[in-house]
């Protein structure tokens, strides 16, 4: 599953989006069963993923098919584990008035784009009806425009994962409070240079995230565009220091190089596992990995730090986000898909045991133990380190992209890469950022 660090936006085909608007408009209306439907008839619900059906979904179907005998599950992905491009998939099914009725959706820049066009189903009074208070359920906060249009599933928090081995060798404890800076010289300290092959104590990969790292770690505002929708976020100091340390980890030979990164197109999984970076910013979702997959092993034990700091003084932010179940919005069995919706963010997710889930009534430490047995080598996950972090990080806001994001997105990467590759200065890059993006807000307006 996709989250928080999923890649950026800036592929997404606006034509089609435009396309199934035409096609969604008035979805919303379809709320009653089919003429002549029975209470006893068994629903078939049509469940749009991108994950492959061998993930733990084969056992998810037969675990809510077994107690709700009357609603079958069918299950539509493409198999290969790239939410963007199954979204793509959506919008044309979308587009070809296809039946879908539960739409996996991997964070918020992909949900906002597409509550514009209807696509989805607002929950607020199904969980009315319910009886439950959305706040009372669930830690991530979904809201958009007053209006909840879908819940929470796994739950990303953002973290430090690193090589215990190589923490030692460079006699540094775990970190359990620090930060930017002092970030950078945790990686110089573990970066080691043998037989002119160099271990990097850190990988920073290419997702715009990593890109506006200090600025993710802020309580609000943590987009390249303000929460008010109407003003540019890049002279916030957090982006600029964002920056910088992107800049200082490359002078410093800490980091595994960006253009080498880019250019042989390297993935950040096996980047750590095979131990060629010593420390990764990631999200939670990684824990089903750093003991060990069946195709790379773990030769090491993994220990875990909170998401640095600004400042000193500022409080243990740990970055959120989280894949979001939504009802289509011309889906013909919307009070079925809430059934099934409401069941996966809650009771699926606390027995599955590979992701932490968003829900309130789960049990984290029991949750943990699960995910840490299921991994290849359990001893190799340190649990100690890993609770500290989540139980001491708070949760910020999470942020509402504006519905053109994939654009803001592609000037802020294209500007990132002049600076990166092209030597363009910070001043410049950050001047050129905040011109285009406010330009592009003020059109919106």
């Amino acid at each position: 599953m996709k989250h928080f660090w999923a890649k950026s936006m800036a592929g997404l085909l606006v034509s089609t989006l435009l396309l199934s608007a035409c096609s969604i408009s008035g979805g919303n209306k379809a709320n009653e069963k089919p003429e002549g439907t029975s209470e006893d008839e068994v629903v078939t619900l049509k469940f749009n993923t991108w994950n492959s059906l061998d993930a733990g979904f084969d056992v998810m179907i037969k675990e809510f098919e077994s107690t709700h005998p009357n609603i079958k599950i069918d299950f539509v992905s493409p198999g290969d584990n790239n939410s963007l491009e199954a979204m793509k998939r959506v919008d044309l099914a979308a587009a070809s008035n296809e039946d879908m009725d539960v739409i996996m959706v991997p964070g918020t820049n992909q949900l906002v784009p597409r509550i514009a066009l209807d696509m989805f189903e607002p929950l607020d009074d199904y969980m009315a009806k319910e009886g439950v208070a959305y706040e009372d359920e669930y830690k991530v906060d979904l809201k958009v425009n007053n209006k909840y249009y879908g819940l929470p599933g796994t739950m990303t928090t953002n973290l430090v994962i690193i090589n215990e081995d190589h923490l030692k060798e460079a006699g540094l404890e775990v970190p359990k409070d620090w930060t930017w800076d002092e970030y950078l010289e945790y990686a110089k300290a573990m970066t080691k240079t043998e037989n002119g092959k160099t271990r990097y104590g850190n990988y920073f990969h290419t997702w715009a995230n990593y890109a506006s790292l200090a600025l993710n770690g802020q309580m609000e505002n943590t987009g390249l565009v303000m929460d008010d929708h109407k003003t540019a976020n890049i002279l916030n100091p957090a982006l600029k220091k964002s920056l910088e340390l992107r800049l200082q980890s490359q002078k410093d030979k800490s980091s595994t190089p960006y253009a080498e990164v880019i250019s042989q197109k390297l993935n950040y999984r096996p980047q750590y596992l095979n131990q060629d970076a010593s420390m990764l910013i990631t999200g939670s979702y990684i824990l089903v990995d750093v003991g060990g997959t069946e195709t790379v092993p773990a030769n090491f034990k993994t220990v875990f730090a909170p998401y640095p700091k600004l400042n000193k003084e500022d409080p243990m932010v740990g970055p959120i986000s989280a894949d979001i179940l939504t009802i289509y919005g011309r889906s013909k069995h919307k009070e079925e898909a809430y059934t099934f919706v409401r069941w996966f963010t809650t009771e699926w997710l606390t027995m599955q045991g590979q992701y932490l889930p968003s829900w309130k009534g789960a049990d984290l430490e029991k949750v943990v133990d699960k995910i840490i047995s299921n991994t290849q080598t359990p001893e190799h996950v340190d649990k100690e380190s890993l609770l500290y972090v989540l139980n001491n990080s708070i949760t910020p806001k999470i942020n509402v992209p504006v519905s053109y994001q994939p654009e803001v997105e592609k000037i802020f990467i294209e500007e990132f890469d002049r600076l990166m590759l092209a030597n363009q200065d910070l001043d410049t890059t950050m001047k050129n950022m905040n011109e285009k993006i406010q330009k592009l807000i003020d059109d919106r307006q």
